[in-house]
């Protein structure tokens, strides 16, 4: 965050070994032993209004899933907005925090963390959480995941520049949330539903429980029936 307030460009990278304190949404702990996982921090920048800035972010999940699917043979599930799972269990979390004012987003820092070596897991977690090598049940490189996410992330930014509703269409057809039951935990309250839709900007469309189409901006959405996501 320091290094995009200096004016990091686009595309600047930082990556550590292990996490003293990773955290997800809603101040969440992320575990983050040293050597088993991914931690990365990637700086965006995108001329767009703040009302755009999920579609900026969106970007980032579509290019992990591509990544592990080309790597590994896997077809992670994205929950709204960014989360990626494969049969109900947690594989990579993101937390994507934005320098904006009213009119434009000035950067994004987009906080990375995938499972990748960890062969158990403890606590209630062990029932919510895997790792890319107990789901091939080979060593990945993570080093080899970094690239090609990388390589994955140029394209998919290169789409979003030409044609941002094609990306849209990508991240839906990779979404494990659409069509699901939901929870939705905001700031203002919190109410269930089912996710009917995700808008070109980002958004997600619920319809609550009382019948009402409701567009969620910034939430926390659990869902229910991501077990058997393949």
């Amino acid at each position: 965050k320091r290094l995009a307030l200096a004016g990091a460009p686009h595309g600047t990278l930082v990556l550590a070994g292990q996490q003293s304190a990773g955290r997800g949404r809603m101040g969440r702990r992320f575990e983050s032993p040293a050597g088993k996982g991914i931690y990365l921090s990637l700086v965006l920048r995108a001329p767009v209004p703040a009302s755009e800035a999920l579609g900026v972010t969106v970007g980032a999940a579509v290019a992990v899933a591509r990544a592990v699917q080309k790597l590994c043979g896997i077809e992670l599930g994205i929950k709204w907005v960014n989360d990626l799972y494969y049969q109900g269990k947690k594989v990579c979390g993101m937390l994507l925090e934005m320098n904006a004012d009213e009119q434009s987003v000035h950067d994004v820092v987009a906080g990375i963390g995938i499972n990748v070596h960890q062969t158990a897991f403890e606590g209630q977690i062990a029932k919510t959480a895997s790792s890319l090598d107990l789901l091939t049940g080979r060593r990945i490189c993570r080093a080899d995941v970094v690239r090609a996410f990388l390589e994955e992330y140029e394209a998919v930014d290169e789409l979003a520049r030409q044609d941002g509703e094609a990306l849209m269409a990508v991240y839906r057809r990779h979404s494990a949330t659409l069509g699901q039951r939901v929870q939705v935990i905001s700031a203002t309250g919190s109410f269930t539903g089912t996710a009917k839709a995700v808008t070109d900007s980002g958004s997600l469309i619920v319809l609550d429980d009382d019948g009402r189409e409701r567009e969620v901006l910034a939430a926390d959405v659990s869902v229910r029936g991501l077990m058997g996501y393949a």
